[in-house]
């Protein structure tokens, strides 16, 4: 039995349309670090990474960065960026929580999506998609971003050579 190209067309439009429904449906704004869009707890804690030594992580242990010349008024990384960027981020009403070796000031910021990111000292916290676990920081000095240290030392010297560009 021959099936038509007509057949064949319009059955490859309606599963097409399904999976693109199915994913919009499921919109939420994810995040490596919480696990989802508005975990329901974000702790920041410091830990050792080999080469740049003591930095903050999240709490899978993934390193946190920050956007040079970005503030919690004026988020600079959205859309593609926040793709490779995933912004660290709690559920409305959550106020993340300072672990160990964290001095300074946590706090949420609104994003232009509407979901609230952590901040470190004002500055917004990201994990970056070429970290599979604990202990990489190599989104370091990437695209001007930076791993975040509990002392607010921006340790922007070093540079992984800008691999994303810089179009963030």
């Amino acid at each position: 039995m021959s099936v038509s190209r007509k057949a064949m067309l319009g059955l490859t439009v309606v599963v097409a349309g399904s999976v693109l429904l199915a994913a919009c449906g499921s919109s939420s704004t994810t995040n490596s670090s919480s696990g989802s869009g508005g975990s329901a707890s974000a702790t920041v804690q410091a830990r050792k990474v080999p080469t740049l030594g003591t930095v903050l992580v999240d709490a899978k242990g993934l390193t946190l960065y920050f956007l040079k010349g970005e503030t919690a008024g004026n988020i600079m990384c959205t859309g593609s960026c926040a793709t490779t960027w995933p912004p660290l981020t709690v559920a409305s009403g959550v106020q993340p929580t300072a672990g160990s070796g964290v001095t300074g000031q946590l706090g949420t910021t609104k994003r232009p999506d509407g979901s609230l990111q952590v901040t470190y000292n004002g500055k917004p916290l990201y994990t970056f998609d070429g970290d599979s676990g604990p202990g990489q920081a190599s989104g370091q000095g990437v695209a001007n971003f930076f791993a975040a240290t509990a002392t607010g030392s921006t340790g922007s010297s070093g540079s992984n050579g800008g691999a994303y560009g810089s179009g963030y």
